[in-house]
């Protein structure tokens, strides 16, 4: 099991986000890993979020052509990153996991496994 406790220097967000995360989730120590990284990036995108604020998303290239934002990309690129780190993680839905029967899941995750090897 891993710490409950959220790493140091996060922002609000992303404290939040490990606060409600393992409330509700018994995580091992590389998910209690990812779950940090997809902490790590919610903070990163808030940053940029806040750097974009109010800026035009078109600016001047390197000769003087319309161009996007660089930081558009770099958005884009840590939401993906985030999305895969959620991926990861493999956390099933709470309530989901509420309603299921321990021979339910066990069934779904054979059934995975078999699905993964065919292909």
């Amino acid at each position: 099991m891993a710490t409950k406790t959220a790493p140091p220097k996060l922002g609000a967000k992303a404290r939040k986000f490990w606060r409600e995360t393992v409330a509700v989730y018994d995580l091992s120590a590389h998910e209690a890993l990812l779950l940090e990284g997809a902490c790590r990036e919610i903070d990163i995108i808030e940053l940029l979020e806040k750097e974009l604020d109010g800026a035009s998303f078109v600016v001047a290239g390197s000769m003087g052509q319309d161009t996007a934002h660089p930081l558009l990309q770099e958005l884009r690129m840590h939401r993906a990153t985030f999305g895969s780190i959620i991926k990861q993680l493999a956390l099933p839905d709470a309530e989901e996991e509420k309603s299921a029967s321990p021979r339910s899941r066990q069934a779904q995750a054979a059934a995975n496994a078999r699905w993964n090897r065919s292909g």
